[in-house]
């Protein structure tokens, strides 16, 4: 048997960027034979939802130490309601992924997470309830929500993926539309603000964004967010 230990990369856009690091779990696999890049592995061992397709190895490299294969995948979702996904990164962890990631030192450890939930599908009034909350003032939303958001901020911040728009929703407290009508339309009030506020990160100096990074990096990680019993029943 050959042992794979693979990284998943998953990339929500938006906010994140499509070809920025993303939030990263990661398994260990056996094979009956040495896998390689371009494979794809199929299955429900797998994944909650799998797909012909499966999820298609890159970079797969053989460590001579180890005397084990590694190798990553990448899973861009497009458009996904905030609050959907800390039921998609667990509908993961269900599956056995953990987050971290073959390059930390290589630790020996179990992958496997214990985290649950109740994965019912969402009924017409909840399902339209998450799909605008991260819209809505933290005032109006729970505080399981509101600490998923921070981490969510966190997570982009440390990853550099994104900055202009961690940035904006830290600062609005709100993940904002930027979409035109139609070509040539102008924007909403909260298209702009969002733009602006973007743009209000970049023309900052250098040391005033590191100052802002290192405030985030006090926000909960996502990892003890999404971990937690409270947030298994609240999102």
């Amino acid at each position: 048997m050959f042992t794979l230990c693979l990284d998943l990369h998953l990339r929500f856009v938006p906010p994140m960027a499509e070809h920025a690091p993303g939030i990263v779990l990661t398994r260990v696999f056996e094979f009956p034979f040495p896998p390689y890049s371009g494979l794809a592995i199929y299955g429900k061992a797998v994944e909650e939802y799998p797909t012909l397709e499966g999820l298609q190895l890159n970079g797969v490299v053989w460590d001579l130490d180890r005397k084990v294969f590694l190798a990553h995948t990448v899973i861009v979702y497009h458009d996904e309601p905030l609050a959907f996904v800390a039921k998609i990164v667990r509908g993961w962890m269900v599956c056995g992924w953990g987050f971290g990631s073959y390059s930390d030192a290589y630790p020996e450890a179990d992958y496997s997470s214990s985290a649950g939930g109740d994965e019912t599908e969402l009924d017409d009034a909840e399902y339209e309830r998450l799909e605008v909350l991260h819209t809505l003032p933290k005032s109006k939303r729970d505080q399981m929500f509101n600490k998923f958001f921070k981490a969510m901020i966190r997570e982009m911040s440390e990853h550099y993926n994104n900055l202009p728009s961690a940035y904006a929703m830290d600062k609005l407290g709100r993940l904002l539309e930027e979409i035109q009508p139609y070509v040539g339309a102008p924007l909403s009030d909260s298209g702009r603000l969002w733009i602006d506020t973007c743009r209000e990160f970049d023309q900052l100096d250098s040391e005033s964004q590191t100052a802002w990074q290192d405030k985030v990096a006090k926000y909960p990680s996502l990892e003890k967010v999404l971990s937690s019993k409270q947030a298994t029943r609240k999102i």
